[in-house]
């Protein structure tokens, strides 16, 4: 029996780690033909061997740095020369630099201005750009429940998220006429290595991210229901948050 996103493509940035691999993994398990993109090529290369041989799909890894208009714009023209179409797109790739808020510096500022915001706005356009003539079509932006707080020790990502919302927002409106969809996924604390790396954390040592935030694939399961819903209708946003009482 044919999967249920079998013939669909689906383009996913910041897929090389965390989240993006979650999301390829189980767009993989439902049959999409898949375009991948992220700045680190190794662990890129080796997702798509992976889900290519596990999953039987088709596979594009493409190095891409959304903070670049022309590589989102090169991303997208890659998919639909290889595939033909593109069905879904999943703005996903992001960073968080946490920190007090005169300490963040120029440069933290313009790599998250850049990558959360810059590189949605981009991955938007250029899905939108391909989506619209053919009246169909899904975009997802991963922003964060960061983008619905206010939250001590995270102003600067906070803002960025905040933006995020709001471009998505309208994006949706703008793109309804044409038969695009967009849905924006405000996640909480999800579980990937990423908090390992981090120098300042943004909670208390009481929570341990292994044992209290939400699983990569229970996020991607959500994004891939979204993906699976009728044309009749669209979610605008979803928020999901850990139920951290129910994880010790």
């Amino acid at each position: 029996m044919d999967k249920p996103l079998k013939g669909k493509v689906v383009c996913i940035t910041g897929a090389g780690r965390g989240l993006g691999a979650a999301l390829a993994r189980a767009f993989a398990a439902q049959g999409a033909s898949l375009v991948l993109a992220s700045r680190t090529p190794p662990e890129l290369e080796a997702l798509a061997a992976e889900l290519g041989a596990a999953c039987k799909v088709p596979v594009l890894a493409v190095p891409t740095d959304v903070r670049v208009k022309s590589e989102v714009d090169a991303l997208i023209d890659a998919a639909v020369g290889e595939f033909g179409q593109l069905d879904v797109m999943v703005n996903n790739a992001g960073l968080a630099i946490y920190g007090p808020v005169e300490s963040v510096t120029p440069d933290q500022l313009d790599l998250m201005i850049d990558t959360n915001l810059k590189g949605t706005i981009y991955g938007s356009q250029a899905a939108f750009r391909v989506m619209k003539p053919r009246r169909s079509g899904l975009i997802v932006n991963i922003s964060s429940i960061a983008g619905k707080l206010h939250l001590p020790n995270e102003s600067a990502y906070n803002a960025s998220k905040w933006a995020v919302n709001g471009f998505t927002g309208t994006l949706r409106l703008e793109a309804e006429p044409h038969g695009v969809k967009v849905s924006c996924v405000c996640p909480g604390g999800i579980d990937t290595p990423f908090w390992k790396s981090m120098d300042f954390l943004p909670f208390p040592p009481s929570i341990d991210p292994e044992r209290d935030f939400m699983k990569p694939e229970e996020v991607a399961g959500t994004v891939v229901q979204i993906a699976l819903g009728s044309g009749g209708y669209v979610l605008p946003e979803v928020v999901m948050l850990p139920l951290i009482t129910g994880r010790g």
